[in-house]
């Protein structure tokens, strides 16, 4: 054996060393991949399927090479529940080596939001950013420290109450508690869980956090000070990375709604309305004449202006780069300087809202502010990275306009910093499209494996003779009818716990008003556009629980692309047949075409990137919510013609003449085996 393969060989039995499961199909591949990014300094993208224990691998093998190298591990995360995820694993692995883990001390970290128990308690609060919440916190510690018996109740007894402190830190390093059981602990001892938290993280090797933690410049800097670490002395591990890039548009992006501009004009009512440039200009006066504008761009650019045309279907609309700003500077006769001079003296002014509301102990929130900070963004912003748009999804009721960034390396450009960047989701191909969109070389490292789950236990067919095609549902009247027929023969084909993916709420509230759920001869549960997270859970729980007397399964009617398609588990018999109703291609709007030009700009693959690549996504995602284990079984069905084209992404998909025997052939054999 060559020295350089004695050598991997040795590395990668030094990083099993804290594998505390008996490893499965891929594991040690991919433990062997973790270890060359670890070595190299070589950015790593892993796709594997859901289940294939790649949480696991990333945390047992990044923790054994950070121990013995003397590094640290941030562990970034989209949800609380994968967050969860990866402590739960951390514990398992000190429970499995508790003499080689002593000294393994691994913190949850989440937002002021999700943290703080005055926000707990407060549905203002709630609803603050995390600048809103660090100013207020920021004021309730000051009111502690000057010795009122004022200021947060949870803060003042870290300050005062050492011992209950010191006791807490002590409770955190022996059982390693998720985010939500520290809350649970602090809030029963009226201890700020926040702080509890920021105490312990100097001395952690493994700190899980949220996407903005990393990608938030303020926040990143304040919690590598926390850390007492750089950049380089870090590896960086990103969980359901497919999340990456749209999660970086949108923090790059910027919007201002007209609800934005009448809460402004609710601060002038309630705190003054000063002059602005010393000429006759209030800030009303500008808000106002910014909400007409709003309003000319909404009629001019979505509705067709002078010529009446109303697109219905027309959302949003690209704006040219001077939109907004020509206006303004021409009814007022201003200048740029005029401009900047203005936007200074709105974000002044708001600072000043602010101040009054956080000595108030309220959310210092202030929209003037947030209009000035909106406005500076506008005027700066890279026409050649940004486009900029009027958009109007509530017909008139509360348009806006919208800087949105087309490219997300723009924010990732952080990654580089690190020691090493290990990227990992069961649904990321193709991985090179991954890759450029978030600016990682081209020398990155890109594997896939498929599921590791018997093959048999999952179906996935297709029909061929519906699709949702726009143009074919709008020429052919009996295309909704045709689908909504397959729709009602599975769901009465079968018992089984049954989930319907629709493409868009628009389509499954047209099947809806078309009375498809009398048809169905089972309970049927919605997810209904805007639901709260406390309502949809209850959804899921009663559709989980099969609350039928005969204790049949029931039927949930969902959004691919949404919660639930791509964040919640289903195990066992809680969820057996899907069924996709046509394929989610992204809507051609304005935005759309624009990341699509830009894309075929900058890599010559426009179509790929922006429309292939996140459908077959989307189509995975749903389908992935059938089998989360080695031992569960389940068919997709999806509706439209058109899935051939995604072959490459799904390659055991099969068509199907008759869908309905087909399904009970699959069923059959499934209770055959259960039964036995």
């Amino acid at each position: 054996m060559p020295p350089t393969t004695l050598f991997t060989s040795f590395l990668i039995a030094v990083l099993m060393k804290l594998f505390p499961y008996k490893t499965r199909s891929y594991q040690r591949n991919i433990i062997q991949h973790i270890e060359e990014s670890l070595t190299t300094g070589t950015p790593l993208v892993l796709e594997s399927g859901t289940g294939s224990g790649k949480t696991v691998c990333a945390v047992s093998s990044t923790l054994a090479y950070a121990l013995k190298n003397n590094k640290k591990i941030v562990y970034t995360t989209r949800t609380n529940a994968q967050q969860k995820q990866v402590i739960e694993e951390t514990r398992e692995i000190k429970k499995r080596f508790p003499k080689e883990t002593e000294n393994v001390i691994a913190v949850g970290m989440q937002g002021r939001a999700h943290m703080c128990l005055l926000a707990k308690n407060n549905p203002e609060l709630q609803k603050g950013s995390a600048d809103e919440l660090a100013r207020l916190c920021a004021e309730e510690k000051k009111k502690v420290r000057r010795g009122k018996r004022k200021g947060c109740i949870y803060f003042r007894k870290c300050v005062e109450n050492e011992e209950a402190a010191k006791h807490a830190l002590e409770w955190m390093k022996n059982s390693l508690p998720t985010a939500e059981e520290l809350v649970k602990y602090c809030e029963e001892h009226t201890l700020c869980p926040y702080e509890i938290n920021k105490l312990l993280v100097q001395d952690a090797l493994l700190v899980v956090v949220p996407y903005i933690y990393v990608f938030d410049t303020n926040l990143r800097n304040m919690l590598l000070d926390w850390m007492g670490i750089g950049e380089e002395q870090i590896i960086l591990v990103v969980d359901e990375a497919h999340n990456l890039p749209d999660y970086l548009r949108d923090l790059l992006s910027a919007q201002l709604s007209t609800y934005m501009l009448n809460s402004c004009l609710y601060e002038t009512e309630r705190f003054g309305d000063p002059l602005l440039l010393n000429k006759n200009l209030t800030i009303s006066r500008f808000v106002k004449d910014l909400n007409n504008i709003i309003f000319e761009l909404r009629q001019r650019f979505l509705l067709g202006g002078n010529n009446k045309l109303k697109y219905v279907e027309k959302k949003d609309a690209l704006l040219p780069p001077n939109a907004v700003v020509s206006q303004l500077t021409k009814k007022h006769s201003l200048d740029s300087e005029d401009m900047e001079r203005i936007i200074s003296a709105l974000i002044a002014y708001g600072e000043q809202i602010q101040t009054a509301k956080q000595k108030q102990g309220k959310l210092p929130r202030s929209y003037i502010h947030k209009l000035g900070v909106f406005l500076s963004f506008w005027m700066n912003i890279d026409d050649e990275h940004y486009i900029k748009l009027i958009v109007d999804e509530t017909d008139g009721k509360n348009p806006r306009i919208e800087a949105y960034c087309l490219d997300p390396s723009l924010g990732a450009n952080i990654v580089h910093r690190f020691l090493t960047s290990i990227h990992m989701s069961g649904t990321l191909s193709p991985l090179d499209e991954y890759r450029d969109s978030i600016g990682l070389p081209a020398h990155t490292m890109l594997y896939s494996y498929p599921s590791p789950f018997p093959r048999e236990n999952r179906r996935i067919l297709y029909v061929n003779d519906v699709t949702t095609r726009y143009d074919e549902i709008k020429n052919y009247k009996g295309m909704m009818k045709k689908i909504q027929q397959h729709i009602t023969d599975i769901c009465n084909a079968t018992t089984k716990n049954t989930i319907v993916f629709f493409p868009s709420f628009d389509l499954m509230n047209i099947c809806i008003r078309d009375g498809l759920i009398k048809k169905i001869k089972r309970p049927t549960y919605i997810e209904e556009q805007r639901m709260s997270q406390h309502d949809l859970m209850e959804v899921i729980r009663r559709f989980k629980e099969k609350e039928d007397e005969k204790n049949n399964g029931s039927v949930l009617f969902s959004v691919i692309g949404g919660r639930i398609s791509e964040g919640m588990d289903f195990p066992a018999d809680e969820l057996e047949v899907a069924v996709i109703v046509g394929i989610p291609y992204p809507k051609p709007t304005a935005r759309q075409k624009g990341l699509q030009r830009y894309y075929q700009k900058k890599f010559g693959k426009g179509w790929e990137y922006t429309v292939n690549a996140p459908t077959a996504r989307k189509l995975l995602q749903a389908i992935g919510r059938l089998i989360r284990n080695e031992t569960d079984k389940g068919i997709a069905i999806l509706l439209d013609k058109r899935t051939p084209r995604f072959r490459r992404y799904i390659s055991d998909v099969q068509a199907t003449n008759d869908v309905l025997q087909e399904l009970q052939n699959f069923i059959s054999v499934e209770d055959q085996v259960y039964h036995q």
